[in-house]
């Protein structure tokens, strides 16, 4: 029997949950903060908005391992795309879609057998009841930043808020964090800064651009002039571009409903990073695993939810122990989302639960993502600089210079 479906969000995970509820006959309303699909693929120059993008960036993950199963991107693209490349790609898969914009939701609580949703639109509230609430909100959009009350007197700005690399024209920044947003911003800024430091315990790249001195350590703190490192070097800064990640915030649902545990950093109480243990039927949460391959895992996920809510689904008897389980396979709880091998086994679990057929191309993207974990610690300046070149069968690639 169809549901009514609400979708918080139209960025990459709510889009795929939307194209899979409504070919499953589903009736199905999404609800989007600002004024267009994408999410986080959205660029704009203001500061502090939902949109983590800078200008120039290119994806860490190449064409070939992040699309949507049936959906290819333009032959005529490059594997490592712009961002503007991706949103045309969220548009095209998109359009017509029943996604009212505009619109933020403010609240969702469980009354009697159905789901209240209350909206906002231009301050007007509307209050709408659902069957089976998705929240596909990301998690871009609030920094984790340990340091913001350090009194440094100089600049200080998390990676969210950065846009271009011509703000740091002569100076000496420090960058704190080596993640993939680090690693970017390290090679833009030292285009024009001064000198670039970069620290975090990840910094051990073996070719960086001269104007960068990484420091394989952690900052213990923050001072007026600069930074501390666990071993007491001081590091003095202009500016500080503070790389550490972003915690997870769903401020439509009570605590009472969801709580955030280790530092806002695990989502509880969750069936398999995905189902509600109390609701598993009903409210779902997709694109909280960290470390991934993004679209095709949403992807997977959203069609293991959606057959829960068919009743073709599995559920084993002891989803509420699911958390419990997992903790006591991590050195630090705050890693609880954080997959990155995990992520192929989760993937055939989920398909073989949710009772649809694996994708075979699966495998193929696992071999890239591998490809790429490996070439991106042994050449972090030139591991984008190729194509991937597919084989007949898609079964294997092979690597294009350009």
């Amino acid at each position: 029997m169809p549901s009514k479906i609400c979708i918080i969000g139209a960025g990459a995970a709510g889009l795929v949950t939307a194209r899979h509820a409504i070919k499953d006959g589903h009736q199905v309303e999404i609800f989007e903060q600002t004024d267009k699909v994408g999410g986080t693929w959205v660029y704009s120059e203001e500061t502090g908005c939902h949109s983590s993008m800078y200008k120039i960036m290119k994806t860490n993950l190449p064409k070939e391992a992040m699309l949507f199963q049936d959906e290819p991107f333009r032959d005529d693209l490059p594997s490592y795309m712009s961002h503007e490349d991706v949103l045309e790609y969220l548009e095209d898969y998109s359009k017509d879609f029943p996604i009212f914009f505009n619109t933020t939701v403010i609240d969702v609580k469980k009354d009697s057998e159905q789901w209240k949703v209350t909206t906002s639109t231009n301050s007007n509230l509307s209050v709408h009841f659902y069957d089976v609430v998705f929240a596909c909100n990301g998690h871009f959009f609030e920094p984790l930043n340990p340091y913001k009350d350090s009194g440094f007197v100089g600049e200080m700005l998390h990676s969210h808020d950065y846009r271009r690399a011509e703000h740091f024209e002569g100076k000496k920044v420090v960058i704190v964090g080596a993640g993939p947003s680090g690693i970017d911003i390290t090679l833009q800024v030292a285009l024009t800064a001064r000198h670039v430091t970069l620290i975090s315990k990840k910094a051990t790249y073996p070719v960086l651009p001269k104007t960068v001195l990484q420091i394989a350590s952690h900052v213990k703190s923050v001072y007026g002039l600069g930074v501390i490192t666990d071993e007491g070097e001081n590091i003095a800064a202009d500016i500080i571009i503070v790389c550490t990640g972003y915690v997870f915030k769903f401020p439509f649902l009570d605590s009472s409903l969801i709580q955030l545990k280790h530092n806002d950093l695990m989502v509880s109480p969750l069936y398999q990073h995905l189902c509600h243990v109390d609701f598993p039927k009903s409210l779902f949460f997709i694109g909280l695993p960290l470390g991934t391959i993004t679209f095709p895992l949403f992807e997977v996920q959203a069609k293991y939810a959606l057959s829960l809510v068919s009743g073709k689904g599995k559920l084993p008897g002891d989803i509420q122990n699911f958390e419990e389980r997992r903790l006591k396979t991590l050195e630090n709880p705050a890693a609880f989302h954080i997959m990155v091998e995990d992520q192929w086994d989760y993937m055939k679990e989920l398909a073989a639960m949710g009772g649809f057929e694996e994708w075979n191309f699966m495998e193929t993207i696992r071999k890239i993502y591998c490809y790429i974990m490996i070439e991106r610690k042994k050449n972090v300046i030139g591991y984008k600089m190729v194509n991937f070149e597919l084989n007949e069968d898609k079964t294997d690639f092979k690597i294009v210079k350009f």
